[in-house]
């Protein structure tokens, strides 16, 4: 198990400790003290993490600041508020979701800063990995309650955590009744008989493509193919293999995508999920879904391919 420490923990310079400044500051009112969280400074306090590392703990806790240390204990608990993820998410036009019930763990809900300290001690947040069902953020809202002071602004640490994997864990899903029902184009003729089609773009054939039609007219992008998978399956993301050149064995420059869109659908008409990436020019691209989506459709739109060109083409499309 790793630990990540946000440090300093207490960024405060108590000049009432400095010896000859603290006849300089003692007639300062104690009503400009403050409690705060240190990690709330960060908004969000953003951590990405190797799915191989299934267990880690990042740090958390109260400060106190202010002209002098305080006289007496400052009692603070500290709890979790689902409802303050949505006004992040209203307030930075986000949409993270929260961290899964039972994907992480307060050490303690309850501490002191003790008289003549600025901070409780460190404390640690246990986060399980493989509860998160995506590469994308998952947002933990950590608030501290005290009976003194606390500055607002960072009374909140909005810990935001991701988790990415180094190998695809997943199996393809069985294409076998997958079937194409809608796309913008198809070349029928100009690459033979047995070759251009959307079709081939499931065929198991990375000799075979599917590319937009170039040979009786030129239709620009955007592209897009529609594939039923003809069940409801639970998809993490897909793989694209690219075109190459039958004599070298090199990925074509041309038409192979670069920047898409993915579309997730239940029923093919309500598309209820919507992501965009950018694809390296490879010979097979794997790319993970920001959220696993039950899907039973799933729609590609290509905006651009790697050469900029009007067509694209694609050899095999998978899901997993």
């Amino acid at each position: 198990m790793k630990q990540y420490i946000l440090a300093p923990f207490c960024a405060v310079v108590l000049l009432s400790s400095c010896g000859r400044n603290r006849d300089l500051i003692s007639h300062i009112s104690d009503s400009t003290a403050v409690v705060y969280m240190p990690q709330a400074a960060r908004l969000p306090a953003d951590f990405t993490f190797d799915r191989d590392e299934t267990t880690v703990q990042i740090t958390y806790g109260a400060c106190y600041g202010g002209p002098h240390s305080p006289e007496g204990d400052i009692q603070v608990q500290f709890s979790t508020d689902p409802a303050l993820a949505g006004h992040f998410n209203n307030e930075h036009f986000t949409s993270y979701p929260l961290m899964p019930d039972g994907s992480y763990e307060l050490e303690q809900t309850s501490a002191v800063i003790p008289a003549g300290k600025v901070n409780t001690a460190p404390f640690n947040i246990t986060l399980h990995l493989d509860k998160l069902d995506g590469v994308g953020g998952y947002l933990l809202p950590v608030t501290v309650q005290t009976s003194a002071k606390v500055n607002e602004k960072l009374r909140t640490t909005f810990f935001l955590v991701k988790a990415l994997y180094n190998t695809n864990p997943f199996p393809a899903l069985d294409r076998a009744a997958w079937n194409v029902t809608g796309f913008s184009s198809e070349e029928k003729t100009g690459e033979g008989a047995a070759n251009g089609r959307t079709i081939h773009a499931l065929d198991g054939n990375d000799d075979t493509f599917w590319t937009t039609e170039w040979k009786a007219a030129k239709p620009g992008p955007p592209h897009h193919i529609v594939v039923d998978m003809q069940a409801e399956n639970k998809v993490h993301g897909f793989t694209f293999t690219g075109r190459t050149d039958k004599n070298t064995g090199n990925v074509k420059t041309t038409g192979n995508p670069k920047n898409i869109i993915v579309e997730t659908s239940l029923n093919g008409t309500i598309w209820n999920y919507e992501e965009s990436f950018t694809l390296e020019n490879v010979k097979l691209s794997t790319f993970y879904l920001a959220y696993s989506q039950q899907a039973r459709y799933f729609r590609i739109t290509i905006n651009t391919s790697q050469g900029d060109v009007y067509l694209t083409n694609i050899a095999e499309i998978n899901a997993f």
